[in-house]
């Protein structure tokens, strides 16, 4: 089953201004990158063994301005680390999948999950390759 906390996505409307407010309490600098294909730029920070990234729209008609307008900004997002997301999903019912498996960031590999109990944010696995 799931074995951490890999990642939590905030979801803001001034990526540069979340990134200099996060990296004076964490004394740290992310690792930027796109996500063209969600429509967004991002910023991560590792604390740990737990990544926080910042997700900011770059597209106002994508995915990721969509659920800024539906939900504001915070936490949107919380991703499970898998060893094995196939087997990960074997243990939960055929519903529970939500999209396709796709590519994240960096070396992420994530699935969106959907529960019998809705806890707000999206929940998803992660799998690094």
């Amino acid at each position: 089953m799931v074995e951490n906390v890999h990642h939590i996505n905030f979801l803001v409307k001034d990526l540069d201004k979340a990134v200099v407010a996060f990296s004076q309490l964490s004394n740290s600098h992310p690792k930027y990158e796109q996500l063209p294909n969600r429509g967004a730029n991002t910023a991560r920070f590792q604390l740990g063994g737990t990544w926080l990234v910042f997700v900011s729209p770059t597209d106002d008609d994508g995915t990721i301005a969509s659920i800024l307008r539906e939900k504001g900004e915070g936490i949107f997002l919380i991703s499970f680390g898998s060893n094995d997301i196939s087997r990960t999903l074997e243990g939960l019912s055929k519903t529970s999948c939500r999209g396709e498996l796709r590519k994240g960031l960096s070396n992420w590999h994530v699935q969106d999950v959907s529960l019998e109990y809705n806890f707000g944010p999206i929940l998803q696995l992660c799998e690094e390759h």
